[in-house]
């Protein structure tokens, strides 16, 4: 996880754009230029520009010189209702795929600049050394955060791995940036990531991406387990197997809703 990961720099003009999303929100009626600056106690320049940005973007709607919340709001409403669907959705083949590879089965996600798991599943004997559910991992510890990054548009993936930090976990871990730059390379080609002992000694994982409907890497879906699994070649070419098809059939869920999903 980054040193930093606590601090936060405040952006002034995020900062007010947000105060006023917030405060229509709370008041839940139209309000005019005036009324939000006096609210806020900002100027009314400034209130004016920064409501005249929200509205282009459609996050806030202009009526007779009142401004409410706008249709953006509300889409970005239903993304968040559709991510909990998916989850829900994608629940039985982590299930599935926990009792077939007998090992804990997670979706995991990109969070600031790592990776996190927002859903897993347990065989009946799990490893006792799994990250907790939302704990924010450094990408080159985890198959998730490798599949996912490795699978990020070229210029986006570059500003990723310049902010992230690349500690070493166990003497496996790879910190080298062109190291891992080559081990993403390999990772998108193959199109699947492995973990061999880089997040704690004794612990293997592999993960494949999940795709939207454009093709993106919106997710990913993975399994931790006792190292010798990964050690045995045969064995871990079924392990790459179940994970794929298990990314296979949730990316189809994602993609039968048509439209390009984002998480």
């Amino acid at each position: 996880m980054r040193s930093d990961a606590k601090k936060v720099t405040v952006i002034p003009a995020l900062e007010k754009a947000l105060d006023i999303l917030e405060f229509l929100a709370s008041e839940g009626k139209p309000m005019t230029v005036r009324e939000i600056a006096q609210a806020l106690n900002i100027a009314t320049v400034t209130a004016y520009r920064t409501v005249n940005y929200l509205c282009s973007r459609n996050y806030l709607s202009e009526k007779r010189g009142s401004y409410t919340l706008g249709d953006q709001i509300a889409h970005l409403a239903r993304q968040l209702s559709h991510q909990t669907d998916w989850v829900k959705e994608a629940a039985p083949v982590l299930r599935r795929l926990a009792l077939q590879s007998e090992q804990t089965a997670q979706l995991g996600i990109l969070s600031g600049f790592g990776v996190t798991y927002i859903d897993q599943r347990m065989p009946p004997h799990p490893v006792s050394i799994i990250a907790a559910l939302r704990t924010i991992l450094p990408i080159n510890v985890s198959a998730s955060g490798k599949v996912l990054v490795a699978n990020l548009p070229s210029e986006e993936r570059e500003y990723f791995l310049q902010h992230a930090e690349l500690p070493a976990q166990t003497e496996n871990t790879l910190t080298d940036l062109d190291e891992f730059r080559a081990e993403l390379d390999r990772v998108r080609e193959q199109g699947y990531a492995l973990d061999f002992e880089e997040y704690a000694r004794g612990i293997g994982c592999v993960a494949a991406p999940i795709r939207d409907a454009s093709g993106h890497a919106v997710a990913a879906v993975g399994i931790t387990g006792h190292i010798a699994d990964y050690l045995d070649t045969e064995h871990l070419t079924r392990l790459i197997g179940y994970v794929q098809q298990a990314a296979q059939e949730i990316s189809a869920q994602i993609q039968a809703r048509g439209a390009a999903f984002t998480l």
